[in-house]
Parts: C-alpha cells; sequence; structure tokens
C-alpha cells in the first residue's frame, strides 16, 4: 500500500485525481522512483477492474541478469580445483561440484558416499535422481574426499558417511565455513555457479538437465 499511497499523493501533487491519470504520468513516476514503485501494480489492476481508473499497465519488473565468470576465468578454476596439489581436499571438491555443476553449496555439504555409484566402470554421482557419470579426474577427487577427508574431535571416532562432515557427530558440514573456504582460495561462490548453469543450459534442454542438477524445470528454463 505504500506504493499506492504514493502514487496518489504524486497525482495530488499534480493537481489530478486517479480517474485523470494516464500511462505517461504512470510511466514517469515509475521511471523516476526505486524499484519498490512496481509494487504499483496490484493496486492499479484493483482499481481499474472496479472502474476507478483507467486500465493502467505497471510491467512486471524482471530480476538483473545474474553475473558470471569469463569463460576461460571459469575453466582456469575448475582446473585448479581439479588438479592443484596445493588447495585443501575439500575446497577442491566442492569448488568442482560448483564450477562444474552450478550446485549450491546446501546441496554439496548434504552429499553422502551413497550418491556415489557406478555404472559400466564409470563413477556417477547423483544429485536428484539421475546418475552422472563423472570424468575420470572428478571421480578421482571425491573418491579421496571420502578416503582422506580429515576428521577432527568426535568425527575422527565416529563412521560418517557424509562427504563434507561437521565438527558435530553425525552432521555434515555447515555452508558457511566452506563458503568461506572457497572464497579463500579465490572461487567467488555465485558466479561460478550462474556460469556452470548457463554452459549447462546452453548444451541440453531444461526437462534433460532439471533432473540431472537437482532443480526445478522452471529454474532450468
Amino acid at each position: 500500500m505504500n506504493a499506492a499511497l504514493a502514487f496518489l499523493q504524486h497525482l495530488a501533487s499534480l493537481g489530478l485525481t486517479l480517474e485523470q491519470a494516464t500511462q505517461h504520468h504512470v510511466g514517469r513516476w515509475l521511471a523516476e522512483g526505486p524499484s519498490t514503485r512496481y509494487e504499483l501494480r496490484d493496486f492499479l489492476v484493483w482499481t481499474a477492474g472496479r472502474g476507478h481508473s483507467r486500465d493502467l499497465a505497471v510491467p512486471i519488473r524482471g530480476k538483473a541478469e545474474p553475473e558470471g565468470l569469463d569463460e576461460d576465468a571459469h575453466w582456469d578454476l575448475l582446473r585448479q580445483c581439479l588438479h592443484d596439489e596445493e588447495l585443501p581436499l575439500d575446497v577442491r571438491a566442492a569448488g568442482s561440484l560448483v564450477l562444474m555443476f552450478g550446485q549450491h553449496l546446501s546441496h554439496i555439504v548434504a552429499l553422502t558416499s551413497g550418491h556415489l555409484g557406478m555404472a559400466d566402470g564409470d563413477v556417477t554421482l547423483r544429485f536428484d535422481d539421475t546418475p552422472l557419470r563423472l570424468p575420470d579426474p572428478l571421480a578421482v577427487l571425491l573418491k579421496r574426499v571420502i578416503d582422506e577427508q580429515p576428521r577432527h574431535g568426535w568425527n575422527a571416532n565416529v563412521p560418517s558417511a557424509w562427504l563434507f562432515p561437521g565438527k558435530r557427530p553425525g552432521a555434515h558440514r555447515s555452508t558457511g565455513p566452506l563458503a568461506r573456504a572457497l572464497i579463500t582460495h579465490g572461487i567467488p561462490i555465485r558466479a561460478s555457479r550462474t556460469t556452470a548453469l548457463i554452459q549447462l543450459a546452453q548444451d541440453m534442454p531444461p526437462a534433460v538437465l532439471a533432473p540431472l542438477v537437482g532443480m526445478h524445470v522452471t529454474t532450468a528454463q
């Protein structure tokens, strides 16, 4: 209602009533203010439907296009995650999953050894119901995560299926510390995810992409 009141006050300052307002008045008021003014749309749909105003349009304000990485920078980061032995193992594994499949960290930390499998001699990984065949460097890396991931405190003595075990017994790692580790080692999470998903979407239709990476088909579209 704040947008509606602000628009009515604007019209009053011009000596106009709502019935006298034109599309020009609406467009100019929207252009001169913050994006919250686009909330006026529902109010004008209501007033037009009841004959209190003309049929005035307020466009649905689209989201800003997400910013990704330069393609060369993206592949350089992925190669570094797959092959650079100087990076921590957890950073390499999580970074590879972000850069290759555009996975959110909340999905990555919830992965267990049960998400890995075999198909015709190839290592597979499930984000949803469909197993993905992994390239050899990533398959080897994830196997190493299971075998070599250091465990501290209680987790040193508690069996865990998590690929990224947390400090509490039976819990996976929190996204916050993992995000900070990735950023510290030069892996921008949002930009990396954006670039990976855009590249995947260019190579396969949404109905195929969605179940592979565990997203809703509408998001893939």
